[in-house]
């Protein structure tokens, strides 16, 4: 937000070995695992790119603070576009307008870039992420932010890395699921500060048991800002001794001190999916989030909350795009 000075946290994928084998304590959620892994591997197989409209409203709270501040409404084109080394489908996000204002230039920006030839400019592609990413408003300038983040957690060769429990059943939308924790038990963990600290997720799958199919999303992570802040103490000072050297016996400036202050810091997402008739397949429907932070208000930090809420609509699919290569970290 402008006039504001956010933490800055950048959150990236590292690189995991083979995981091993890890059945869950109810031998019956072993199949429906099994088949939520064979979903997540395929999914997306039946479109080469799929764009659609995302509109985006974030809504900012400061401790103490009387009121929200004025949300802040995005419309971007989101693109699921198939990765080249075999790693599934990657959601991207081109934000178009800015609190009713429109950015030149930019409509259908991702569908030129993805049609253009067969192996996608992923120079390009992180600069568009990067580029969009900057309009986010809250304590916490993110990355991580995309709908479909969390599904490719799950495919096949990480379940080992996890630790799942049933939680009972649950009916969204009239379509019935069993509803499942997961927590990652295993270093290095999916996402890391730029520090290299681990931030291990946890959350809630909802899966149809019959074919795997995940209808909803709940991913939970903490403390993954790796910075300390220093404000000055608001407390008053003890004034020092008079200064016989200095002109006419003035007393040197009285200079408040420091202290170092640990960052906390929470994200929550919760993507819900619907089946697209069009498409053939479950896309993005709803994604809701909640982020808490330190903002710096002019000299003390204070702590921002923001909320959020991105619709999904207008999907449509191409039937030629370029693979994505995307970078590693």
């Amino acid at each position: 937000m402008a006039g504001i000075a956010v933490l800055i946290i950048a959150l990236v994928t590292t690189t995991v070995g083979a995981a091993f084998a890890q059945a869950p304590a109810d031998a019956t959620l072993q199949p429906v695992l099994s088949k939520m892994g064979t979903y997540v591997a395929g999914y997306g197989e039946k479109a080469a790119l799929i764009v659609a409209v995302e509109k985006y409203t974030q809504t900012v709270m400061f401790e103490g603070a009387p009121a929200p501040q004025q949300p802040r409404r995005l419309v971007a084109e989101f693109a699921i576009v198939k990765a080249a080394d075999g790693s599934g489908w990657v959601g991207f996000r081109d934000v178009v307008e800015v609190d009713g204002k429109q950015l030149s230039d930019r409509r259908d920006r991702l569908v030129k870039l993805f049609t253009s030839s067969a192996i996608t400019d992923a120079n390009e592609v992180t600069r568009i992420a990067n580029e969009s990413a900057r309009f986010n408003a809250g304590p916490v300038s993110r990355n991580f932010n995309v709908p479909t983040s969390a599904l490719f957690f799950f495919l096949p060769e990480h379940h080992g890395r996890f630790e799942f429990t049933r939680k009972g059943t649950k009916k969204i939308d009239g379509v019935e699921t069993w509803e499942v924790a997961f927590k990652e038990t295993r270093v290095p963990t999916f996402i890391m500060t730029r520090a290299g600290v681990d931030v291990p997720v946890s959350g809630t799958l909802w899966v149809k048991p019959d074919d795997g199919t995940i209808v909803r999303t709940r991913l939970r992570m903490n403390n993954f800002a790796d910075q300390m802040t220093s404000p000055i103490q608001g407390a008053p000072v003890q004034r020092p001794e008079m200064d016989p050297s200095r002109p006419q016996g003035r007393r040197a400036a009285a200079v408040p001190t420091m202290y170092w202050q640990k960052v906390e810091s929470a994200a929550d997402i919760e993507v819900t999916y619907k089946r697209n008739a069009d498409v053939g397949i479950w896309l993005p429907a709803v994604m809701e989030e909640s982020y808490s932070g330190p903002i710096t208000l002019t000299v003390n930090p204070s702590v921002g909350r923001s909320t959020t809420r991105a619709t999904y609509s207008d999907f449509k699919q191409f039937s030629t795009a370029g693979t994505l290569v995307v970078p590693q970290h």
